[in-house]
């Protein structure tokens, strides 16, 4: 795998596990707020903008598996020339149409 393409994986498998803490972190906040009675719109914004911050700071450490991140990709690249081979070999096959007699009157 060309390592431009492995960097563009680790990228966005990070950048999904940025969304993911973000958006576990913000449910959380937002209940304990709610069972505490603190919810306003200021109160809201401060616990949106927190989540964002740790989030970015926790997603900076999580180490991605480069090599298990490969094999994943590995399989489903090599499945999908395979089936455009089978594709082709479909579209290639002649369509056979009945013999139509032809009477002159």
């Amino acid at each position: 795998m060309k390592k431009n393409k492995l960097k563009s994986l680790v990228k966005t498998a990070r950048k999904s596990a940025k969304e993911n803490i973000n958006t576990t972190v913000l449910a959380q906040l937002k209940a304990a707020t709610e069972k505490l009675g603190l919810t306003s719109k200021k109160v809201n914004k401060e616990i949106e903008k927190s989540a964002k911050r740790l989030a970015k700071k926790l997603s900076e450490d999580v180490k991605i598996d480069k090599v298990a991140l490969a094999e994943t990709v590995k399989p489903a690249e090599t499945a999908k020339p395979a089936a455009e081979k089978a594709k082709a070999v479909k579209a290639a096959k002649p369509v056979e149409a009945p013999a139509e007699t032809v009477t002159a009157s």
